[in-house]
């Protein structure tokens, strides 16, 4: 699933050539189950004063990331960056949300840090259809959250959050995808974040 994951993000994000036909072939399937809008121009960054822009970013998929310098706060989704999700969410559907992150600077005295990241509802009260908390650190990983819908919601009722106010650090994120494996999708095939 990682695999094809890359791959996926890979099509989507590295240019408007055509892709291999095999990638797509093999991959058909899986483009079509992504419900937001991967690139890193969907990033809405709430909590900071001016919005970060797309800046280069050597590493990651599209070589594109946006930035964002978080302070410490005693709820972590004071500084949050988000993503709408255009797709519609039933009951029972399963849910995978893949972030490319990484730190630019991290935390005083550590190398890494635990990032809450989820699929929520886009209001209050804003409940959890899928959620984790991925660690980073200096080198760009994809960190995971999955989940199954307890109820509907219709397209752009929901969105992506990453939570970034777990600390004093700076934060890179990169494309994000969003995917719904629909109904009685076994969860245990999904990819998992690495403790």
């Amino acid at each position: 699933m990682r695999k094809t994951l890359l791959a996926v993000t890979a099509v989507l994000m590295l240019s408007a050539a055509p892709a291999p036909v095999a990638v797509m072939a093999q991959d058909d399937d899986i483009v079509q189950r992504i419900i937001n809008s991967p690139p890193v121009d969907s990033w809405q960054v709430l909590g900071v004063s001016r919005a970060p822009r797309p800046q280069r970013a050597e590493g990651v998929l599209g070589e594109r990331a946006i930035r964002v310098a978080a302070q410490r706060a005693e709820q972590p989704w004071t500084m949050a960056a988000q993503m709408p999700i255009r797709g519609e969410i039933k009951r029972g559907d399963t849910i995978l949300l893949a972030v490319w992150a990484r730190l630019e600077t991290p935390p005083e005295g550590r190398q890494t840090s635990r990032l809450p990241l989820r699929v929520q509802q886009a209001a209050a009260p804003y409940a959890a259809i899928a959620q984790d908390t991925g660690e980073v650190g200096p080198e760009w990983k994809m960190i995971y959250a999955s989940g199954v819908a307890r109820q509907d919601f219709a397209g752009g009722q929901t969105n992506l959050s990453v939570h970034l106010a777990t600390d004093n650090q700076t934060v890179d994120l990169g494309p994000a995808l969003v995917l719904n494996f629909g109904q009685d999708y076994d969860a245990a095939k999904l990819p998992r974040n690495e403790p």
